[in-house]
């Protein structure tokens, strides 16, 4: 045996020891977490309760130190698999120069080959970026903590996000989610700069979609209008809009993650290189933390197609016809494993902590409902016709067809744990890969030789038909479109920031004018003292308790004591309907002070002019 085979086949074996070693760990750990769990279940009477004090101690001393074990082990295999990215591309490529010059020349040819792909991300980025507000959404809940310390305390941890994503109890996981915002955070607390973040993140995410659909058979001809294309498509959809119009999704990070691993584990096929290897891995084990059913985006596709290869071998066999795999399916083995590092991650993280707790399920009162549009039919076709030309021999089964059969597999896990409607920013994934398919079925078409007579102009003005064909019907067919999705989105944050800035306003007035300001809102608003209101220049701030239906101060003078309301209080409804303000409009007479719009949904500040006796 030649010194290379030996080494390879020696290679292979040290490989299969320490996987093997690697799920028997991961069985044990998992075995000892069922066995918790079932004597947590049996033994209630011999642990606090879960809702008094020391319960809840128990369940954060639980959860930061087993958070803590495995963010350690996470930060260590990233730092080993980042090394050996580095140390293997340094000995494949040793002459590679990737100076600052040649990004800034690339970037410029890239300009001047796709001007209306350039300009379509620009304008999408100013969209993005103009009008937002910190008063939108979830960042009620984490912006008020960033404004802690006088901004003093950059890289400190910020409990508002390991609160939402590792102190969860209803059996949620998804502990990598939100985390590229809890680091971005150190750096800059300005919304707008993290919505230029986000605007990085959405080019990227496409550019490495034309990559993949480039090299997977290699249609260069139609290069520009594929960029064009798929830009159009893929950013002009309601799941898009919402995701990038607001940086609180994590199905954005999810889909850069998953783009940077397809590309890597296409290119590993395609070339064997070790680099690409540990890249694959690398971006796999990342994946599968930020969302809970992402796992099924990176051990499908390996799965499929180490099973296609397993079949077409025993096919062969039974036929006595040769088939040579130029995979030694190494790669899958291990990205397959990573599905039992999965489980083993679940029961330690979110099922023992879930249990111990006794709290439904986040997912309890899904509707578990299925909304398609058209793009899902079209992909649907798309994955079909790719099945039954594999069935004919004419085209050989990719990477892409495991992709495609992950993405059927993350909308049924959707459908089953709350809901699949292609228009939400969950089916981001999908339509994502919807994208790459079209951009696949695009650059097959354009490749068709009797089209190839059209210069690339012809191509690019099909494309712009083509695109404006699928967006146009799509605007048609259906009111959850992407354009009424965005100006929704930029309504609500003006209506709650101009209301909050009014407030702000009109409370300032009436204090230098020598009165005291009592504010009086619903319980049910996202304004509290912590979010924000305290802010405001109140002299007490009282809430309406809609269970108890009385009126309770909660901050400022009296703080903690029950209240009636008086005349010259100030009545506001910012972020919710205004509905919430009938019980508290009972039996007074107001003054209208400011009103963002008519409708029911609108920022209202009242002023109480009577008490009715």
């Amino acid at each position: 045996m030649p010194t290379s085979d030996q080494a390879t086949s020696s290679g292979n074996l040290r490989d299969d020891v320490l996987l093997k070693r690697f799920l028997i760990a991961l069985t044990v750990i998992s075995a000892a977490g069922l066995s918790l769990c079932i004597w947590v279940q049996q033994q209630r009477s011999f642990l606090p309760a879960p809702d008094s004090e020391q319960g809840r101690a128990l369940l954060l001393q639980y959860q930061e130190l087993s958070h803590g074990f495995w963010l350690f082990f996470l930060l260590l295999a990233c730092g080993y698999l980042i090394n050996q990215i580095y140390s293997n591309a340094r000995k494949e490529t040793p002459t590679s120069n990737h100076s600052i010059g040649q990004l800034i020349e690339n970037t410029l040819g890239f300009i001047r080959n796709n001007s209306i792909a350039t300009l379509l991300f620009t304008i999408y980025g100013i969209a993005m970026i103009s009008g937002t507000t910190y008063l939108y959404k979830d960042m009620f809940v984490w912006y008020p903590e960033l404004l802690k310390g006088h901004l003093l305390n950059n890289f400190s941890l910020r409990n508002s996000f390991i609160e939402e994503t590792m102190r969860r109890t209803d059996y949620r996981f998804f502990p990598l989610a939100h985390q590229d915002l809890h680091l971005l955070s150190w750096f800059s607390i300005h919304i707008k700069t993290w919505m230029l973040f986000s605007t990085a993140e959405l080019i990227a995410i496409v550019l490495l979609g034309v990559k993949f659909i480039g090299e997977l058979d290699q249609h260069t001809r139609a290069k520009s209008s594929t960029i064009l294309l798929m830009t159009a498509i893929f950013l002009i959809h309601p799941s898009t809009g919402t995701a990038f119009f607001h940086v609180i999704y994590c199905e954005r990070l999810l889909c850069l993650v998953f783009m940077l691993y397809v590309v890597s584990y296409l290119h590993y096929r395609k070339t064997n290189r070790n680099s690409a290897f540990f890249s694959t891995l690398l971006w796999a084990l990342i994946g599968i933390y930020i969302k809970d059913i992402a796992i099924l985006l990176f051990v499908v596709p390996p799965t499929s197609l180490w099973v296609w290869d397993a079949i077409n071998s025993r096919l062969s066999t039974a036929t006595n016809i040769t088939f040579q795999s130029k995979q030694n399916h190494k790669l899958e083995r291990w990205l397959c494993s990573f599905s039992a590092l999965f489980i083993t991650s679940y029961i330690i993280l979110a099922l023992i902590p879930g249990i111990y707790s006794a709290e439904e399920a986040y997912n309890q009162d899904s509707n578990h409902i299925i909304i398609l549009d058209l793009r899902f039919y079209i992909f649907s076709l798309i994955a079909a016709a790719r099945v039954l030309m594999v069935a004919r021999k004419s085209i050989n089964i990719s990477l892409l067809d495991g992709i495609n059969l992950s993405a059927f597999s993350y909308a049924l896990a959707l459908a089953i744990t709350y809901e699949f409607d292609t228009n939400s920013y969950l089916a981001l994934p999908i339509q994502l890969i919807t994208t790459m398919n079209i951009g696949w079925a695009w650059t097959t078409l354009i490749g068709n030789r009797n089209l190839k007579t059209f210069r690339n102009q012809n191509h690019m003005a099909i494309a712009c038909i083509a695109a404006g064909t699928v967006i146009g019907v799509e605007h048609i067919a259906t009111q959850e479109t992407f354009l009424n999705n965005a100006i929704e989105q930029k309504k609500e944050q003006s209506r709650i920031q101009l209301t909050y800035e009014n407030l702000d306003q009109i409370t300032r007035k009436i204090r230098e004018s020598g009165d005291n300001v009592n504010i009086i809102t619903n319980q049910d608003s996202r304004f509290s003292a912590r979010r924000h209101l305290n802010r405001i220049p109140y002299h007490s701030l009282i809430e309406y308790v809609p269970d108890a239906k009385n009126f309770v101060v909660v901050d400022g003078a009296n703080k903690g004591t029950l209240y009636i309301p008086k005349v010259g209080d100030l009545v506001a409804n910012l972020d919710k309907s205004t509905d919430l303000l009938d019980p508290i409009l009972n039996n007074v007479e107001t003054q209208e002070i400011y009103r963002h719009d008519v409708s029911k949904h609108t920022g209202l500040i009242l002023r109480i002019t009577d008490i009715e006796s």
